[in-house]
């Protein structure tokens, strides 16, 4: 299992790195979170990259989450069954899943767990960044 590393930058975000994966948590304001993936997730960070999510939604009910998936490039092993069963739990404590995608892999993933989490439209899919970044900063701003 490699190292995690958690550190705090500067602007407030979390960044959490492992083997060949980042993620990054940054909060727009309270209740509403992006979050930005890249690398590879071989499920090396275990429960965090969830956890972090979790204490968002104990601090502020419900969430609006925003997930940044442009530098993604896979998901292995029981990563993407994990998100599918977090999202399936937590329906009622987020008002929406935005994801931008950035390859057809994890579109198919991101889509699959859409599907399975049995979440209606709960999940959306961006594969256009300006839109996706324009509906960030609609959340950053509303208040």
């Amino acid at each position: 299992m490699p190292e995690i590393t958690r550190e705090t930058l500067p602007d407030g975000t979390l960044r959490l790195a492992g083997g060949r994966a980042t993620f990054a948590y940054r909060r727009l304001r309270p209740g509403a979170l992006l979050v930005t993936i890249s690398g590879i997730d071989e499920g090396q960070f275990g429960t965090a990259t969830l956890d972090e999510i979790r204490m968002e939604m104990l601090r502020h009910r419900p969430v609006e989450l925003f997930i940044d998936t442009a530098a993604a490039i896979a998901v292995t092993g029981s990563v993407p069954q994990e998100w599918t069963q977090f999202f399936a739990l937590n329906r009622e404590h987020l008002t929406r899943v935005s994801v931008l995608v950035g390859n057809k892999a994890i579109e198919l993933t991101v889509a699959i767990a859409q599907h399975l989490s049995q979440t209606g439209n709960l999940i959306q899919i961006y594969s256009d960044a300006e839109l996706f970044a324009a509906r960030v900063a609609a959340a950053a701003s509303h208040r």
